[in-house]
């Protein structure tokens, strides 16, 4: 089920989505950069590490302390264990695993953004994204609390946007193709719900209960998507519900005085 258009499309330029998927595109092409020059993986340096946040004196981290002013204080601070600790679950939204892991983050962004974009304005959407990719950062480090594997990838931020789209475009359409031969437009809300539902069927096999065994882990964070999701839904549902009001105020039930010459 792959995303190929959002109908109606957007009635204005989606600035805010093409300048995120660009540089995305960017921080791509300077990771493979720096694998083929051999300087460093960005995205084993950058990844956010759950266990580090419950035991940070495994990831080396020895001594707390606040960035000072300046590029250069910066650059230094940034360097050490605990900049990275903190500045990880920002960066690594940047940064991604193959061609596959942003290609299709890529597409859903560039599919969902510019209608979700339109609908709510730039800054707000801005900032959907931005707590999106946090929240969904965060209930994966909750829920894998032992893992040291590192976490990449836009795919939290994505999913927010995509809640976003469930619950204030209702009415929208989503042309799906399904492979190998099939395209047809599919409700929004639909193509959400169904989206929805293989994320908590990944989730389900992936987390370690206490009282039961799992088939296996997964290299999907699965938990992560979830979490960006339900983030976006939840603002969605909660800016509807403050437009409806503001376009259908409770009328008053006390008396008014008719004034005029």
């Amino acid at each position: 089920m792959i995303p190929l258009k959002t109908l109606p499309d957007a009635t204005r330029p989606p600035i805010c989505t093409r300048i995120l998927a660009g540089s995305i595109a960017l921080v791509w092409l300077i990771q493979l950069g720096y694998l083929y020059l051999g300087h460093s993986d960005l995205a084993a340096s950058w990844g956010t590490r759950p266990a580090c946040y419950f035991h940070p004196s495994s990831c080396g981290v020895v001594s707390v302390s606040l960035p000072s002013l300046g590029v250069a204080q910066f650059h230094q601070w940034s360097a050490s264990a605990f900049g990275h600790l903190l500045l990880s679950p920002l960066f690594s939204l940047w940064l991604h695993a193959d061609w596959w892991h942003i290609g299709f983050n890529l597409l859903f962004l560039l599919v969902f953004g510019g209608a979700v974009e339109n609908e709510i304005g730039r800054f707000k959407f801005l900032v959907l994204y931005l707590a999106g990719g946090m929240v969904a950062t965060v209930c994966h480090i909750l829920f894998h609390p032992g893992s040291a594997v590192p976490t990449i990838g836009a795919s939290g931020a994505i999913a927010a946007i995509l809640g976003a789209h469930f619950w204030r475009l209702p009415r929208a359409w989503v042309l799906t193709y399904f492979p190998p031969i099939f395209v047809f437009p599919v409700p929004a809300p639909l193509f959400g719900a169904l989206w929805l539902a293989a994320q908590l069927a990944g989730a389900w096999s992936d987390i370690r209960l206490p009282f039961m065994d799992t088939v296996g882990g997964s290299n999907i964070a699965w938990t992560a998507h979830l979490g960006g999701f339900a983030w976006g839904a939840w603002t969605g549902w909660r800016s509807r519900k403050r437009r409806a009001v503001k376009i259908h105020p409770r009328s008053s039930s006390a008396p008014t005085k008719n004034m005029g010459k």
